[in-house]
């Protein structure tokens, strides 16, 4: 390994206007090694991940970390690209449709460093906290899909199910050149659909706070040539580019609007390094974000305090000694996953 491993940050997962969307299916494809922390918020796993991760790139790895969609400062993950290993905190993801029966995955319960009794004298609490940071993400949701009209028919959200079309653009990865001119996806997708699929992984760079939207982009691409097109009026270029890479075999990542699931914000190539962005990635208002509504504002500064309030509660039942071994041992295997 040389010096001076590469960090990077990103979302994997998003609250849009047309739902919760994640892209952990496709971020996994490939996984060779999975660790999976699991337990409630409060046991030590968000340090654990922060501080794991350190330790592998002062070795001189690289280190994609994953940042929280429910509590964007804070990491949920990091994934090894090079090697195809990944440690996240199960809860902070939807693992459902990801099949991690294998010798190569491991699940690591937090919960075990928590005192029974307390946190048993704590479970009607926690059930209600949980259940209502449940509603807050659905209501959440249906605010976004308000303050960004979705229904309107407005420029920029003519798909009237933008979702579908967006699974249809993955799925289409999958197909051969004959069945993809088929799909009802837009000349971009069609383009997509003919670059090999395990060269492209898609990303969100932007997560909601309090009173705006978390850019990570600028320090995404900080060390990248920008090519920046003119908003509105970047689909021919955008095309002409994908069509003179789609053969070369080279990765792509694949940077996806998280209020306009089914469209591309920009497109990195790491090999090349080069970004192409529509408008500048530095300014969010060019990306069509806007200040929270009031509305979203209360919804997530109700959210948050709910999360912190849980957070409390279960860390007061743990006992963190302890945590320091499993870290080491944590840090050993995934080295031994390494080498081998």
């Amino acid at each position: 390994m040389g010096n001076g491993a590469g960090v990077r940050h990103y979302f994997i997962e998003a609250f849009t206007p047309y739902g919760y969307i994640s892209l952990l299916p496709e971020l996994l494809k490939d996984k060779k090694h999975t660790y999976m922390l699991t337990g409630g918020p409060g046991t030590g796993k968000s340090t654990m991940i922060k501080l794991t991760g350190i330790q592998l790139i002062e070795r001189g790895y690289e280190v994609d970390y994953i940042r929280s969609t429910r509590e964007p400062d804070s990491v949920a993950g990091f994934y090894l690209p090079r090697h195809k290993i990944c440690l996240l905190d199960k809860n902070e993801f939807q693992t459902e449709k990801i099949d991690f029966q294998s010798e190569y995955h491991r699940e690591i319960d937090f919960s075990s460093f928590c005192r029974k009794s307390k946190l048993e004298q704590f479970k009607p609490l926690i059930s209600e906290i949980e259940n209502k940071l449940s509603k807050l993400e659905e209501a959440l949701i249906v605010q976004l899909g308000s303050d960004y009209d979705v229904t309107s028919g407005s420029e920029g959200y003519k798909e009237t199910n933008a979702v579908k079309t967006f699974l249809s653009l993955k799925n289409s990865l999958d197909m051969s050149d004959k069945e993809s001119t088929s799909l009802s996806v837009d000349e971009i997708s069609e383009i997509l659909s003919k670059i090999k699929r395990n060269l492209l992984t898609f990303y969100f760079l932007h997560g909601l706070h309090i009173d705006r939207w978390l850019n990570l982009a600028p320090r995404y691409l900080k060390d990248f040539d920008r090519i920046c097109l003119e908003v509105g009026n970047s689909k021919e270029i955008l095309r002409n580019i994908l069509n003179e890479v789609k053969c070369l075999g080279q990765v792509i990542e694949i940077i996806v609007h998280p209020l306009r699931p089914y469209t591309i914000v920009g497109i990195v190539f790491p090999e090349k390094n080069l970004a192409v962005w529509e408008g500048n990635p530095c300014k969010l208002e060019e990306q069509g974000f806007q200040q929270n509504s009031s509305n979203t504002s209360k919804i997530l500064e109700e959210y948050r305090s709910s999360r912190i309030l849980l957070k409390s509660l279960i860390n007061d039942t743990v006992n963190f000694r302890g945590l320091d071994d499993l870290r080491s041992e944590l840090v050993s295997s995934i080295l031994t996953d390494l080498k081998s």
